[in-house]
Order: C-alpha cells, then sequence, then structure tokens
C-alpha cells in the first residue's frame, strides 16, 4: 500500500470508461487522495482479496497451472465424465 508519493515511479496509462473516470474522480476527491494513489488502493484491495479466497491468483504460481485437462474421453459428452 502506498505510503508516500515519488516522482520515481513509473508512469501508465489506461484508458478507462466514462463511469469509471467519474468513479475515480469521486473517490479521489472523497479520500483526499490522488487519482493514482486511489488505482493503487484500490489495486492492491483486489490482490489482497483475491489472495485471501484463493481465487486465480497464486503467488509465485502460472495462472495456466490451475486448469486441467483430461487426457482421452474426447468423445464423451460432458454428462457421461465423472467430473471431479
Amino acid at each position: 500500500m502506498p505510503k508516500t508519493n515519488s516522482a520515481k515511479k513509473p508512469v501508465r496509462s489506461f484508458r478507462l470508461s466514462h463511469e469509471g473516470i467519474q468513479q475515480l474522480t469521486s473517490m479521489a476527491t472523497l479520500m483526499g487522495r490522488s487519482e493514482s494513489d486511489v488505482i493503487e488502493v484500490a489495486l492492491d484491495r483486489m490482490y489482497r482479496e483475491e489472495i485471501r479466497f484463493n481465487r486465480v491468483l497464486r503467488e509465485g504460481n502460472r495462472v495456466e497451472d490451475q486448469y486441467h485437462v483430461d487426457s482421452g474421453g474426447e468423445d464423451k459428452n460432458e454428462s457421461d465424465r465423472n467430473v471431479v
């Protein structure tokens, strides 16, 4: 979580919807923070939630490693398979 503003942070550019821009501006104003800080806080909270609830994100693991495809059985319907 950001503790101080730093001019040494890399610059990024993102495209947001009109609604997203309004929400970002509103939150920055209400929180008394810069728009960059709001995005950083929101990203940190989302990341921590993903880790907490064991969703797609896992530190050190690739997303592709979480999906498994059974070999064989391509000619069977989904209802005929024993789904684990």
